[in-house]
């Protein structure tokens, strides 16, 4: 994805510590990236950069190449 096309509130598919998870964008870190929550586990964590999204979640056809 692009730093352009993320949205704050938005939910994407990421890659958090090897696996793909739902993931909310928060805000805007002032470090750079995103603070997000893992909606799966509740815990914070900072998307650095747009490479680590993977897509909107909940988009057919994203949910289909992922097997949910």
């Amino acid at each position: 994805m692009k730093k352009a096309d993320v949205q704050i509130g938005g939910t994407y598919v990421a890659k958090v510590s090897g696996n793909l998870v739902t993931v909310r964008i928060d805000r805007e870190s002032p470090y750079g990236g995103w603070d997000a929550v893992n909606l799966s586990t509740g815990r914070s964590v900072r998307i650095r950069s747009a490479a680590r999204l993977r897509g909107r979640a909940g988009d057919a056809r994203r949910t289909a190449a992922l097997g949910d």
